[in-house]
């Protein structure tokens, strides 16, 4: 007896890809550049954190919203100068410098014997970019492999996702699948690689439980964000 794949709409795969779009924004914000402070002072006054999704999905999800969630009921980095520059300087300190940097942002120096950026795996990582119009700001000045790049490169694929799914046009079912396809193969062949060691090597580094918590709220939602890619690969998409 032949079974029945499992089906979902297109409306309800749009209310998953709002919630990864939620998602995929505060990572990519807090991992591309030293936190701005308007963005940190919007980012608690909504309590964003505590909307994060797929905290019933994930233990690891859970635990790490909450220890955000502990740093805030503490140190108000929106309003306290002195909280926000520990935070800025926490950013700064791991991922630029001025001296050794800590945890390097870079997928390059995690996969590259010779830690080199600007050679195979960021042109890799750059002809997917072209692929999607896609671009860094700073071109060829910042390398395209760095994680808050990667991220808001996700964030990125999923916009077109949402984008192919409210046009409702006869290929709309198909865009969204290759989309699909594209964030699964880019989670599994790069964010995938090397997060899981810069994340342990923020959580030694850090010196704020914001960015330690951050650091395995990343890990464990690039996690979850790929069994549920695979799950939607897996299921019927249906267009009313």
């Amino acid at each position: 007896m032949e079974t029945t794949k499992p089906a979902i709409t297109i409306e309800d795969v749009v209310d998953i890809f709002y919630a990864r779009e939620f998602a995929y924004d505060i990572l990519r914000r807090f991992f591309i550049e030293e936190p701005p402070r308007e963005y940190v002072k919007l980012f608690i006054q909504n309590n964003m954190i505590d909307l994060f999704p797929f905290k019933e999905e994930s233990d690891g999800i859970r635990a790490s919203v909450n220890k955000i969630k502990d740093y805030l009921a503490v140190f108000n980095p929106g309003m306290i100068e002195k909280h926000y520059e520990d935070l800025h300087w926490d950013y700064t300190k791991m991922f630029i410098g001025p001296f050794e940097v800590q945890a390097s942002p870079w997928e390059s120096v995690y996969v590259r014997k010779d830690k080199l950026l600007f050679q195979q795996t960021t042109m890799d990582v750059r002809k997917l970019y072209n692929k999607y119009g896609f671009r860094a700001g700073d071109y060829n000045i910042e390398a395209d492999d760095h994680i808050g790049l990667e991220l808001d490169f996700l964030y990125h694929l999923n916009r077109l996702g949402i984008e192919s799914a409210e046009s409702k046009s006869e290929t709309a079912i198909q865009e969204i699948v290759y989309l699909l396809k594209e964030q699964k193969q880019f989670i599994n062949e790069h964010l995938g690689k090397f997060v899981p060691e810069l994340a342990n090597l923020v959580q030694e580094h850090a010196e704020t439980d914001f960015y330690r918590g951050l650091a395995t709220l990343l890990q464990h939602y690039l996690t979850i964000d790929s069994k549920v890619l695979t799950e939607l690969l897996n299921i019927e998409l249906i267009q009313k």
